[in-house]
């Protein structure tokens, strides 16, 4: 078989969707008898010891003076954005200052390079012209191809200022025409398509993956005495690393909430949250469990809920739905969104056609009321999902290796 190095360049914490993303990949790949490496800029030993034993997952932050060069680039970043951006600054990157990827020992040694996430501090996007090796680009959100959001709802009076037109110039001149975009959703596709940085290029789509080895059924009592959770209530799940946030849909959902039979639902979410006097001033039961960052801790939520809420409004393809429906969780979601993709209407979940606070509860109550019934949602979802697992779509980046590799070496 065709042995290859691939370099998987991803910023970022390790917490984040895009890390987590790649390190899937990269360990389906490595199933494929594929020489991959990760290279990142976060403090192995610091945030998972796993991964610090991982030894093809190699951190910039091992190496004194660049550790030094990466604090400083990403503090200038952190002053910029503080003077010139309103909140939510954490979901903005410049990436302007930062490293050359070239001068790297693991580009030198790689085949092909996989981007994921330039980060803050990172990889500056001007060594990208510099690349003379075959570049897959995961685009794991709209930042490549923005001025500079991660997401535009997020700045959208910005997205129409001169600076970002700039720095969108900026990307179109460092981007090689060779370049593989791949977005991880057919709604990222479009987007991708009608920017004006990537109207010009061909764009793939290969879906997110999700690791289901970190899944197994559990009985939903055994979930949540785990979790210490003791209702006869219907459970909702909400969950992102960001939950408030206003593209995830937190008002929509929490004015929701305020509809409901209180007296039917527990609430069940995790993520960075902290307005639990809303909650409470919303008189809904609930428990509160913070980040999660053991999979076995996530895997008792899935198994504790009876639906999962993805009321999000501008989103590439987040794993935690799908890891929900792995766990046959039905889905509630909005139309023309990523998740629509995935959630098949009154088969594995809800696609609510507007933004409305009365069809989402007419949803949430289908829901409910439909699992009592003992009808087939919960297997469903796993089925569909199967189809999203590592091994899958690590083959289908295999075959685009293959490809590249061939047209490179001939």
């Amino acid at each position: 078989m065709m042995k290859m190095k691939v370099l998987h360049i991803v910023g970022g914490s390790i917490k984040n969707g895009a890390f987590k993303g790649a390190a899937i990949l990269h360990k389906g790949l490595l199933k494929e008898n594929i020489d991959s490496k990760i290279l990142n800029d976060s403090n192995l030993k610091i945030q998972n010891i796993q991964l610090e034993k991982d030894k093809k997952i190699v951190s910039i932050k091992e190496r004194l003076l660049l550790n030094i060069l990466n604090k400083i680039y990403v503090t200038i970043e952190k002053i910029l954005k503080f003077i010139f951006l309103h909140s939510p600054r954490e979901t903005f990157s410049i990436s302007i200052l930062g490293f050359d990827i070239t001068k790297f020992k693991e580009y030198q040694e790689a085949d092909i390079i996989h981007i994921h996430w330039l980060g803050q501090g990172f990889i500056n996007l001007n060594s990208l012209s510099k690349i003379d090796k075959p570049v897959v680009w995961t685009m794991r959100d709209m930042w490549p191809f923005s001025g500079g959001p991660h997401y535009t709802m997020d700045f959208e009076k910005y997205e129409k200022s001169r600076i970002s037109q700039l720095i969108k110039n900026y990307k179109k001149k460092n981007y090689k025409k060779n370049f593989i975009f791949v977005a991880v959703s057919k709604w990222l596709k479009k987007e991708a398509e009608r920017s004006s940085v990537l109207k010009n290029y061909n764009i793939m789509q290969i879906d997110n993956n999700i690791d289901s080895s970190n899944f197994e059924e559990l009985d939903k009592e055994k979930a949540r005495s785990i979790l210490n959770i003791n209702t006869k209530k219907k459970v909702i799940l909400y969950g992102a690393q960001n939950p408030q946030s206003k593209r995830k849909g937190w008002n929509i959902f929490t004015d929701t909430l305020k509809k409901i039979d209180k007296s039917k639902y527990f609430l069940l979410i995790f993520g960075n949250f902290w307005s639990n006097k809303l909650l409470q001033d919303i008189g809904i039961e609930y428990k509160s469990l913070g980040y999660i960052n053991d999979n076995k801790i996530l895997n008792a939520v899935y198994n504790s809920s009876d639906l999962f809420i993805a009321s999000s409004i501008q989103d590439a393809w987040p794993k935690i739905f799908a890891e929900a429906m792995y766990c046959k969780v039905p889905v509630i979601c909005f139309k023309n969104t990523s998740i629509s993709e995935i959630v098949d209407h009154k088969t594995n979940g809800f696609i609510v056609d507007e933004y409305n606070t009365d069809l989402f509860k007419e949803a949430i109550d289908w829901i409910s009321t439909q699992l009592d019934k003992n009808n087939n949602l919960g297997e469903n979802a796993k089925e569909k999902v199967k189809r999203y697992d590592s091994k899958i779509i690590a083959s289908k980046y295999f075959e685009l290796y293959k490809k590249i590799y061939k047209t490179n070496t001939s």
